[in-house]
């Protein structure tokens, strides 16, 4: 597939995330900051955000299921994942990063781990629908180093 085609699709793509309201503009920021000088750059922000979010929902949820919550534990891996969330317009995630913030500081273990869950399905959405986009990125390079381009 041509490499235009590919871009328009990531585009239309994109558009159908933010109508849903999945993603919101700051994926195109991400996506604008991509150059010539750095044709991988969202490849290695979707690689990156993934990763590190499963780091702090895995911590989130590990601090929230002991019998003892620290919630200040809790509430430090709720900022890393909402600032990482909201770079890459993960705008649901962030949304319940807020709820979980909130049972937090109340101190509310039951409403935690509702929030914990609802914060791992948004993640999961936003992860998947991250991924389409990687795959359909990583085509253009496959295209580009067939090409002799790389």
């Amino acid at each position: 597939m041509a490499e235009t085609d590919v871009k328009q699709q990531i585009k239309d793509y994109v558009q159908t995330m933010h109508e849903q309201g999945i993603l919101d503009h700051n994926f195109e920021n991400v996506q604008n900051l991509q150059c010539q000088e750095n044709p991988h750059f969202v490849l290695e922000i979707i690689e990156m955000f993934c990763r590190d979010a499963e780091i702090s929902i895995a911590e989130m949820t590990k601090y929230v299921d002991e019998p003892v919550v620290d919630y200040a534990k809790v509430t430090c891996f709720i900022h890393q994942l909402k600032g990482s969330s909201s770079s890459v317009g993960g705008c649901r995630i962030v949304v319940a990063c807020r709820e979980l913030r909130k049972a937090s500081e109340n101190k509310m273990k039951e409403r935690c781990i509702e929030a914990c869950n609802k914060i791992k399905r948004e993640y999961f959405i936003v992860r998947d629908n991250l991924n389409a986009i990687a795959k359909m990125e990583r085509s253009i390079h496959t295209d580009d180093a067939m090409a002799g381009i790389f």
